[in-house]
């Protein structure tokens, strides 16, 4: 994409790196101030086309704060199911990606294989392939459609007998461990201190994640594990995200059988609601980590300020260049991809 790194070099050993996240510079958090609370739940898509849904949970749940209006139980567990699916897809596309970067070809086509039931059910519930719009302040645009579930089983009945080629093609491949394994160690004290979150930091063995530590929406109803590493290399953090597949298939399936009925979203909000004189942070946790809004309401139907902390910012700008210190330059590339960085959310 548009990010580029600098590289002093003595041989093939790293000296130094320099990030430079490019001239993207989209402006959302600005362009928020010029709409109402929700018009800008479609613009957020935009902050990481990988984990859209993520983008969206964080502002909506920012939104409702200072509106003061709460989401229907329906709506939480539609948001929830639906952000469970941008997990899955975003950790099947770090899969393509990071096979196709290290030159094996068939994880990656299996991988954007996968990718295509999930963008179906995305289009199916949303009405959108890879931008959804789909979150509001007050709970979902629509209902899930007629056949959810049975079209939910299907694409996990293909994607679990295709887990089994991922651990076969790729995460067992002799060439992906040995670009991977004791490759860009990033230990408990460090990842903390940088900024880590998410799989990159539990695959240093610190079990942090929002679900579980603050939840929100209905994951306290859910029962799920939080998947760790304990090696904190890149192997590990591709691990994580491979584990987390699983663990958010287990998260649908039992929302799914929980899932209430009622309304699906808060019939009170109006799309030129005013929000109250207050100011929020809230955060979830996205693919990458913690995807974070600081919003004020001003009594308007627009908020007066909107500051997005996405994770890819600490993982680009402050991990990749310690990680790169020191090692070989042909394993740049392979520490880059194991932090799964969003080029586009660190230059938003």
């Amino acid at each position: 994409g548009h990010f580029h790194a600098y590289v002093t070099v003595d041989g093939e050993r790293v000296v130094n790196l320099v990030p430079d996240p490019g001239y993207l510079h989209r402006g959302f958090e600005k362009l928020m101030e010029y709409r109402t609370y929700l018009q800008n739940s479609p613009l957020v898509d935009r902050i990481c086309i990988l984990d859209p849904f993520a983008a969206e949970m964080g502002y909506v749940n920012a939104a409702e704060k200072v509106l003061e209006v709460e989401a229907p139980e329906r709506g939480k567990y539609i948001r929830t199911i639906m952000a469970e699916f941008g997990r899955i897809l975003s950790h099947i596309t770090w899969i393509g990606v990071t096979s196709m970067v290290l030159g094996l070809d068939s994880g990656c086509k299996i991988a954007w294989g996968d990718r295509e039931p999930i963008i179906r059910i995305n289009e199916k519930v949303t009405g959108g392939r890879i931008y959804p719009c789909y979150f509001l302040p007050g709970g979902v645009r629509r209902d899930l459609p007629e056949g959810f579930n049975e079209t939910v089983e299907e694409a996990f009945t293909r994607l679990e007998k295709n887990l089994e080629q991922y651990d076969f093609l790729v995460f067992n491949n002799e060439t992906f461990r040995v670009r991977m394994e004791n490759v860009g160690f990033l230990d408990a004290e460090n990842a903390i201190r940088l900024g880590a979150t998410g799989p990159n930091l539990r695959a240093a063995g610190v079990e942090a994640d929002l679900r579980k530590d603050e939840p929100y929406e209905v994951y306290d109803q859910l029962d799920f594990k939080v998947v760790t590493q304990d090696t904190g290399d890149a192997f590990s953090r591709g691990m994580c995200r491979r584990l987390e597949i699983e663990e958010s298939m287990n998260i649908i399936r039992d929302a799914m059988d929980k899932m209430p009925e009622g309304d699906f979203k808060n019939k009170a909000f109006r799309p030129f609601t005013k929000a109250k004189k207050k100011e929020t942070y809230f955060c979830c946790e996205s693919a990458r980590g913690e995807q974070c809004y600081h919003m004020v309401g001003d009594g308007s139907d627009k908020p007066y300020r909107v500051k997005v902390r996405g994770p890819s910012f600490s993982h680009t700008l402050d991990e990749f260049p310690y990680l790169a210190k020191k090692a070989y330059i042909a394993d740049v590339p392979a520490i880059y991809w194991s932090l799964d960085p969003c080029p586009a959310d660190v230059d938003r």
